[in-house]
């Protein structure tokens, strides 16, 4: 039971720290912050639903899809590397997630930003294949971390005047750039990580 728990902490750690709940809610304070309360409603579910279905479809059919289009793991690894490098970095500047085009309707915004690119995005997207690439043990537990990070994203969007007034603008950026470190220290394993095993088979 302590080997499966250690896993879990594994595979929930990074995909909190990528999908990061409190970079996402400043942007969606920001963006809604002057439509309707229905409409908000609206977007929040549309962001949640769509986005955890996106990354769930990727947990459980990512590796057929590499294998049908040829893409080794350690390729994923390097290029998911450095998209989540890239994104550490911006978090780390900007002390918020990077940024999405602008100009969706009001109406549209549940699915576009927030559920794709900014729940599940390419640095998401990815880890979700690397992690759940362990076998079924490891799809189970990225599924039960995927419900988990979801629902406290739910929770999040549903309080997030409240929990903004009470954090501080100041507190939830600095949060991010702390994020954002650990995100950098993350490409940069899964670099290792793959150069390790394309060292070994040479």
């Amino acid at each position: 039971m302590s080997s499966f728990i250690l896993e879990f902490i594994k595979v929930f750690i990074p995909l909190f720290v990528v999908i990061d709940p409190f970079g996402v809610l400043v942007v969606f304070i920001s963006m809604t912050s002057s439509v309707s309360t229905e409409m908000r409603k609206t977007i929040v579910n549309d962001a949640v639903s769509y986005g955890f279905l996106i990354l769930l479809l990727f947990t459980v059919a990512g590796s057929y899809v590499l294998y049908i289009l040829g893409i080794s793991i350690q390729a994923l690894e390097i290029a998911g590397g450095t998209i989540l490098l890239i994104m550490g970095i911006q978090m780390v500047r900007e002390g918020d997630r990077p940024k999405s085009a602008g100009g969706s309707m009001e109406h549209d915004l549940g699915i576009v930003p927030f559920a794709t690119p900014l729940l599940a995005g390419p640095g998401s997207i990815s880890l979700v294949i690397i992690l759940s690439s362990g076998g079924l043990t490891y799809v189970l537990i990225t599924v039960i971390s995927l419900v988990i990070l979801f629902f406290i994203t739910y929770i999040g969007f549903l309080f997030a005047d409240r929990i903004f007034l009470l954090m501080g603008e100041k507190n939830l950026k600095a949060l991010t750039r702390i994020f954002g470190i650990l995100v950098a220290a993350f490409a940069v394993q899964y670099f290792l990580d793959a150069i390790k095993v394309i060292s070994s088979s040479i």
